[in-house]
């Protein structure tokens, strides 16, 4: 038997290892980017700069509100956790408006 025979490091799926085994050898260019393109194109500037800004909000005030509160909770770091905490919630509050704003001139 050859050393080399049991090498853990060998791809046991075959020997391209830069060849994709669940596609079709393609590089990308597909149906989904042409579909991805035609879809940005089509979405009005307002909705995606709406969709984004309320997106990058929540997420924001999530993480801030979640370790603040945890700061707080757990190292009884008041000032920290809770200027966290409070800018959190002020992130979520402002995603709120943001979003009933958007949605009052989508039904006008």
């Amino acid at each position: 038997m050859d050393p080399s025979d049991d090498d853990p490091f060998e791809d046991p799926f075959g020997d391209d290892p830069l060849d994709d085994p669940f596609g079709d050898g393609s590089a990308g260019e597909g149906e989904a980017d042409e579909d991805i393109a035609s879809t940005f194109e089509s979405i009005d500037r307002a909705t995606l700069l709406a969709f984004i800004t309320v997106g990058i909000l929540v997420h924001g005030g999530l993480f801030a509100a979640s370790l603040g509160a945890m700061l707080v909770g757990f190292r009884g770091q008041w000032v920290v956790g809770g200027t966290l905490t409070a800018a959190g919630v002020g992130a979520l509050v402002l995603s709120v408006g943001i979003y009933r704003r958007y949605k009052a001139k989508q039904d006008a």
